[in-house]
């Protein structure tokens, strides 16, 4: 089980969980503009980019989040945990190409709305982002 009333709890699943989606370079806390990605990650089999802000209840503040962080990765994500999602207005993250992946107590994460490409993409951040994490994972 795992402590659903702190947000640092949905990190690990998280990143298993997009691990096991063929995101296997990752970062924490991924600075851009103002603001840190709580998950940023690249899959090189498809080169795809994806950028996942994880949030107890506060959805609305997630989606404005989200928002900007369409202009570094190629989908963006919301996690929560499953006991809030019924709160989320999943049509404005449908208009926004968000996407929204719960998280149960037992960690086990599940894709509820999909993201759509970001039609806002910026290749020069995308590319920037990618190399940071190259130059992570070779240390």
């Amino acid at each position: 089980m795992i402590d659903l009333t702190k947000e640092s709890s949905l990190l690990d699943p998280i990143t298993k969980y997009i691990k096991g989606k063929g995101f296997r370079l990752q970062a924490p806390e991924l600075p851009f503009y103002n603001r840190s990605v709580d998950v940023y990650g690249f899959s090189r089999t498809n080169n795809k980019t994806i950028a996942i802000e994880l949030k107890l209840h506060k959805w609305k503040k997630a989606i404005e989040q989200a928002i900007l962080y369409q202009l570094c990765a190629d989908e963006a994500y919301i996690a929560m945990p499953r006991k809030f999602i019924g709160r989320v207005n999943l049509d404005l993250l449908t208009k926004y190409g968000i996407g929204l992946i719960s998280v149960n107590e037992t960690g086990r994460c599940r894709k509820t709305v999909e993201a759509k490409q970001s039609s806002v993409l910026r290749i020069g951040y995308k590319n920037n982002h990618i190399d940071y994490l190259q130059r992570q994972l070779n240390g």
